[in-house]
């Protein structure tokens, strides 16, 4: 693909900052669209794994769980999103920072919800180590406002030498090292979406009022520990919305060619 001076752009704000801003990926109606699908396919809390599935508004959330995950299957059977992960001006532009043309690692569709445990796993600081060089696409599928679990990312820490060691960090120990300029709270209507690199330090806010519904992908250089072991579906007969075909490699661990 031709890059033009958008998609250059775009690369250098994440080689630099480690984060670009799409606006809106999806439009109001497909992501209220993408809601009332997933509001009827089960989902399931990863940190409970012996815990029933349940339907994500039910009551039969357990009261500690503050996320639950779709399966890949209902996820790959969604409209729309498997397009969105595959648009050549995303994989351009995830291509331009990886330096390789990109692997599909990981998508993954979930609900964050309040509880009264307060802050759990990645709603603290860290840093992901999911690959040599990867990045991630974020779409909010409902509006996130500053109390509905706003995404935290601190803008220009991923080459940073400050606080590399793999770990949770305290908001005061990331203000401390980074400067309160630099922590961005990204609130967002449904369908906004965003590109980061997260090896860059960041976190979920906890929900505190309402539930959040976002979908990611995952760009790797090489197949990710927790990804598909083996292709989920059939690449025969799957057209994007733009009507081509997905691109055997990047799709290849979820789609199996023929």
């Amino acid at each position: 693909m031709d890059l033009g001076p958008e998609l250059k752009h775009r690369i250098a704000e994440m080689q630099d900052a480690g984060i670009t801003h799409f606006g809106q990926l999806l439009s109001a109606d497909q992501a209220a669209e993408l809601r009332s699908y997933f509001l009827l396919k089960k989902v399931k809390d990863p940190y409970r794994p012996d815990w029933t599935p349940f339907l994500p508004d039910s009551s039969d959330r357990h009261p500690d769980s503050h996320i639950a995950h779709h399966s890949t299957q209902d996820i790959l059977q969604a409209p729309y999103l498997l397009s969105i992960a595959n648009r050549p001006d995303i994989l351009a532009i995830v291509e331009g920072v990886l330096g390789c043309k990109p692997t599909l690692g990981y998508l993954a569709t979930w609900w964050s919800y309040h509880t009264e445990n307060g802050a759990q796993q990645a709603e603290h600081f860290h840093r992901d180590v999911d690959d040599w060089r990867f990045v991630k696409l974020f779409i909010y599928l409902t509006d996130v406002g500053p109390e509905n679990g706003p995404h935290i990312y601190v803008s220009h820490s991923s080459p940073s030498p400050a606080l590399r060691q793999i770990r949770r960090y305290t908001d005061e120990e990331v203000v401390g090292a980074f400067g309160a300029s630099r922590v961005m709270e990204l609130t967002g209507r449904a369908g906004e979406g965003f590109l980061e690199d997260t090896f860059g330090i960041h976190k979920g806010q906890p929900v505190a009022e309402g539930t959040r519904l976002i979908f990611q992908a995952v760009y790797s250089m090489f197949p990710l520990p927790y990804g598909p072991k083996a292709p989920v579906m059939a690449a025969k007969g799957v057209k994007l919305d733009d009507g081509t075909f997905p691109d055997p490699w990047v799709n290849r661990l979820y789609l199996k060619s023929e």
